[in-house]
Order: structure tokens, then C-alpha cells, then sequence
């Protein structure tokens, strides 16, 4: 609760403060253009040098690596090919599940932080868990519980009299949809939904109530117009996310013919030999793709304006009381919750201690062999290590970072701003397996860059900028929200930039801030695609282990890593959430 009398000074009469001035304050126009081109240079040099080194070698038909020589042969297999075609019709096709995510998790996010419901922090908890739950693994126990041949449910239901063959089949359309509606989309969309929900003023929605109107109103024409700038950028990030994700398609998708933009890819660069102007021509014209949505985000956004849901003034942070419906609610809830996460969860567990994974009815069927043998692999320990250390530097680093820029681009009068959030939105506009390639050949071939492979470095570098995307909307979401009047006030007091920026604006995108960390740290464990051709053995992470065990053909090893990371993702997210609702309190 903010008290409204440390803030008289903002309500008196004083001549308006111009866009940008608690940045900008003596500075000038000059100060501004300087600042304004530093910014493009700094955030062009590590997304738009990666994205032009994808334009131009996709008109190299000599190859990636290979001297330039100029040519339109892999555009016009792009446009030649029905199987690449398909793969984009597929990529789309698959994308409508965003829509649905986003009706879901906005539903679930408003009963977690806008009404009082039993058990709301264990959902919240719980969606944070499976969200930062590895997808591959998943994805295995799903192919368990769902496959038509030897799927648990298909298994169970076929002893169903006038039941005959399988009713589901998990490599199918419907199938990729449900693990990632279970798996990754609606979890990520309550977490981006959720901190704008949190900082809406309790305030607005009691003078609709008192006016007369009912919580359906209330929430159509009063709490949903407030969040929108949020909404719309889960729907874009997660429309974004959904045309390059990879695992799952590849595991679920190949075996019934369904390629997707990032498969297609893949495909493409480990064919022999690699048909690199075609993959690159197609994440080109990925690119084009993604400067639209861009484009249409931007002029979204513009329109709606500046809607500040946190002021100087007090602030109500009060939730609505549940009626009858409230249990209800959260039961179902959980039942979701229990079925797209713990049924997958509990046979992953159970998978890493079969004696031949996945045949449960096998006379003796367990065993801790898998479990003692991936623990006595020197490969586990230095890839657990790898995992903790980039995290940590990707997470620290890139947070910090996306603070800044989210700082810079909505509070000052930064020249270039719109080139500035474009440049943002970039690091998408290639699946991360196309960014890892492009990393890893221009480290190799930039002199005076070559020592840095085999290292961290760039590992680090790699999940600061595929994760700089999400990082710098979301904050840049929660800063919309804060009202401009409480950093004016403290300036009106004597204090700098930078101490504005530290005891103000961070206090309060604290608990987004945490968020973001959260998201770059596990994401940097379980990303497979990115890092996969940046990592020497040396710098290999838990999750390119467990991708080297499931393609080894040893998916019980696989499974034991994969709850390893299970158990990482248990214990950080929950330490980190106590801290994020403190700060969250304190504030």
C-alpha cells in the first residue's frame, strides 16, 4: 500500500514534465541522438547482425560457412517444394491453439490474482513448475500415456467392452496441440497475464460494482481494456514461439508425416548434404513474418495508449470475494492441472526406474541400474555444473539487461525508439537452431572471436538474446503500468537517474523482474535447440545430455535427467517465488 501523503507534491499545480525527463535532464537534444544510436548500435550488434547474416546467405548458394556466391536457388526451392509448403501450412495450422491458451490462461490468471479461491498459491506454484518442466521428456511420457499401440490410456480403455483399437493417438494434429497446451503454452500465458492482473487497482473494479454493473461487465469493460497491452503481448510472444518450437513436433509429428517450420529446418541443415540457401530462405522468410506482427503489435500498443494501473495515489490491491463457484473453480483447476502435468510427470517418474522403458508389465520390471549409472557419469556432473553457471550468468546478465532497455524505451525520449523495440523482437525471427549455427560460424569466423568457442561465452550470449524478446516486453509491460508521477516525485526531490531507476522503478518491477529471471535461467536448462550446435562437451548443459541419451536410443537415461531437472525446476522455482512474493508485499 502506497501512502498517499508521500506524494502531495505530485497533486499540486507545476508545469507538465516532458515525455523522457527524468532521463533526459540536462542532457539535450544532442544527448538524446547519442544515447538514442548507442542503444541501436548495442542491441543491432548482438539481433540484427545474426538475423542480416540469415538474409544474406540465404541467397549463398555456395553454402554457410562457404565463400558468398549470390544466387536464388534456395528461394525457389522454399516455393518448389510441397513438403517445405506443407511444413509452413502445418506451422499455422498448429498455431491456433494460441487463441484457446489465451482464453484459458487469462480466465485462470484472473481467478489466481483477482478472487480469493482455495489453494491458489499450489496453482501457482504449479503452473510455474510445468511450465519450467522439460518439454522432451514430457513429451515421452505423453507418447507413454497416448500412443496407439502401447499408450496406458489406449491400453486401459480398449478393456472396455465394444471398445475395439485405440481412441487416441498422440501423433496426430490434436495430439501436438494438447501437449503444448498442457506443457508450455497456457502455464507461460498465466505467467505473463498474472503481474498485470496483480498491479490493477482493486479500486476500479468496486466503482463498476458499486455503479450497478455485474462482474461479467466488470470485467469486460473495465478489466480486460486495462490489460490488454499485457494480452497482446502474450498473443503475439506466443504466437511468435508457436511457428519455431521443435521438440515436440519433431518427437510427435515426423511419425505421422507432420512437419512444422522448425522441423523442416532441421531437416534441411542434417540432410548430407546440408541444403543450407533453403533453410536459410526460409527462416528469411520467417522474418518477413515476424516484421508484421511486429508492426501490427507496435501499432496496437500506440493506440491503446498509456494505461497506468499503479499511481501515486493509493493503491488497492484487494481481491474479489468467491461465492459458491470459488471451490469450483479452483477444483477444476486442478484436475487440469493433474492431468496435463501429473499424469506425464508420474510416468516420466516411473519410466527412469523400468528395467526397458515404458513396459510396465514386465516380470521385474524395476530397477535403480539407469539411476546409478547416469550418477556415476562423469558427463553428469560437469553438464549439471554447465546448466547452474550459464543460467545464472545468462539470467543475472540478461534481466539487468532487458531492465534497462524496458527503461530506456518506455520512460525516456530515446531517438529511434520504434527501430530500438523491432530490433527487440528479432532474436524470433530464427528458430534457435538457425541462431546457434549463425553464433557459432561467425564466433569461428570473426577474427579475434575464435577463442570464445568451446567456452560459456557464447552459450551465455545465445539465451540473453533468443530469451531478450519476452525478457524486454514483459518488463516493459509492467513499467506501462506504473504511473510516471512516482519517479517524477523523486526526481522533483534531488535524486539522479540511477537512483530513481534503483530504489523506484526496480522495487516495483521487482516481482516481473523475478519472473524473467526465472524464465531465462530455465530456459537455458532446457533448451535443446539453441545450444546444441554451440556446446563443445565441455560446456554441455543437463538438457543436451538428455538429448543425446533419447537420440542414443537410451530413453531410460534420458528419463532419469529428465526428472533431475524436474527436481531443479521444483526447488528454484519454489525459493524464488517465496522471494518474489515478498518483494511483492513489501512494495
Amino acid at each position: 500500500m502506497i501512502d498517499d501523503s508521500n506524494f502531495r507534491m505530485i497533486d499540486a499545480p507545476r508545469p507538465p514534465f516532458p515525455r523522457g525527463l527524468a532521463l533526459t535532464r540536462g542532457v539535450g537534444a544532442s544527448g538524446d541522438r547519442v544515447l538514442g544510436l548507442t542503444v541501436i548500435v548495442v542491441v543491432g550488434a548482438v539481433t540484427f547482425v545474426p538475423v542480416l547474416y540469415v538474409l544474406i546467405d540465404s541467397f549463398n548458394v555456395a553454402g554457410t560457412g562457404q565463400p558468398f556466391r549470390f544466387g536464388i536457388a534456395g528461394w525457389a526451392q522454399v516455393f518448389a517444394s510441397p513438403k517445405t509448403l506443407s511444413s509452413i501450412g502445418y506451422s499455422f495450422l498448429l498455431s491456433a491453439r494460441i487463441p484457446i491458451a489465451i482464453a484459458v490462461a487469462f480466465v485462470i490468471a484472473w481467478l489466481l490474482v483477482r478472487v480469493e479461491i482455495p489453494s491458489h498459491r499450489f496453482i501457482e506454484h504449479a503452473l510455474w513448475f510445468g511450465f519450467f518442466l522439460p518439454v522432451l521428456p514430457m513429451t515421452m511420457g505423453w507418447i507413454l500415456l497416448l500412443d496407439s499401440n502401447y499408450g496406458l490410456v489406449n491400453v486401459l480403455l480398449e478393456k472396455i467392452p465394444f471398445v475395439n483399437g485405440a481412441l487416441f493417438s498422440i501423433y496426430s494434429v490434436p495430439g501436438i496441440i494438447w501437449v503444448h497446451l498442457s506443457l508450455t503454452t497456457v502455464p507461460v500465458m498465466v505467467i505473463l497475464l498474472a503481474p498485470a492482473l496483480r498491479n490493477l487497482d482493486a479500486a476500479m473494479e468496486e466503482a463498476s460494482d458499486v455503479s450497478g454493473a455485474g462482474m461479467r461487465t466488470t470485467l469486460w469493460r473495465i478489466t480486460i481494456p486495462l490489460v490488454l497491452p499485457a494480452i497482446l503481448t502474450a498473443f503475439i510472444a506466443g504466437f511468435i514461439r508457436s511457428l519455431e518450437v521443435f521438440e515436440v513436433e519433431q518427437l510427435l509429428g515426423t511419425p505421422a508425416g507432420i512437419f512444422v517450420y522448425s522441423t523442416r529446418i532441421y531437416d534441411l541443415v542434417a540432410s548430407d548434404p546440408p541444403a543450407y540457401p533453403q533453410a536459410m530462405a526460409l527462416s528469411a522468410l520467417f522474418l518477413g513474418v515476424l516484421l508484421v506482427l511486429a508492426m501490427i503489435y507496435q501499432h496496437f500498443v500506440a493506440r491503446l495508449g498509456n494505461r497506468a494501473t499503479m499511481t501515486g495515489k493509493s493503491t488497492r490491491l484487494a481481491k474479489r470475494r468467491g461465492g459458491w463457484w470459488a471451490p469450483v473453480a479452483s477444483g477444476a483447476i486442478l484436475l487440469y492441472l493433474a492431468v496435463s502435468i501429473g499424469l506425464p510427470l508420474i510416468v516420466l517418474i516411473l519410466g527412469s526406474f523400468n528395467r526397458l522403458f515404458g513396459f510396465f508389465f514386465l516380470p521385474h520390471p524395476w530397477t535403480f541400474a539407469h539411476w546409478l549409472g547416469v550418477f556415476a557419469d562423469p558427463a553428469f556432473a560437469g553438464a549439471t555444473l554447465s546448466s547452474i553457471l550459464i543460467g545464472l550468468a545468462a539470467g543475472t546478465a540478461g534481466t539487468l539487461a532487458y531492465a534497462v532497455l524496458a527503461w530506456l524505451m518506455v520512460r525516456s525520449r530515446l531517438v529511434g525508439a520504434g527501430l530500438v523495440s523491432l530490433l527487440v523482437w528479432l532474436p524470433w525471427a530464427i528458430p534457435g537452431l538457425v541462431l546457434g549455427l549463425t553464433l557459432s560460424i561467425l564466433v569461428l569466423t570473426t577474427p579475434g572471436l575464435s577463442f570464445l568457442y568451446g567456452t560459456m561465452g557464447p552459450l551465455v550470449l545465445a539465451m540473453i538474446i533468443k530469451s531478450m524478446p519476452i525478457g524486454v516486453q514483459m518488463i516493459r509491460t509492467s513499467l506501462f503500468q506504473i504511473s510516471r508521477d512516482l519517479e517524477e516525485a523523486a526526481q522533483i526531490s534531488g535524486a539522479r537517474v540511477s537512483t530513481v531507476f534503483r530504489d523506484i522503478t526496480l522495487p516495483l518491477i521487482a516481482p516481473m523482474c523475478a519472473a524473467v529471471f526465472l524464465l531465462v535461467f530455465m530456459a537455458t536448462i532446457s533448451d535443446i535447440g539453441t545450444l546444441v550446435l554451440l556446446a563443445s562437451p565441455s560446456t554441455r548443459t543437463l538438457s543436451l545430455l538428455m538429448f543425446q541419451f533419447a537420440t542414443a536410443s537410451r530413453p531410460e537415461a534420458a528419463a532419469v535427467i529428465g526428472v533431475v531437472i524436474a527436481v531443479i525446476c521444483l526447488v528454484i522455482t519454489s525459493a524464488a517465488f517465496r522471494i518474489g512474493i515478498k518483494v511483492s508485499v513489501e512494495r
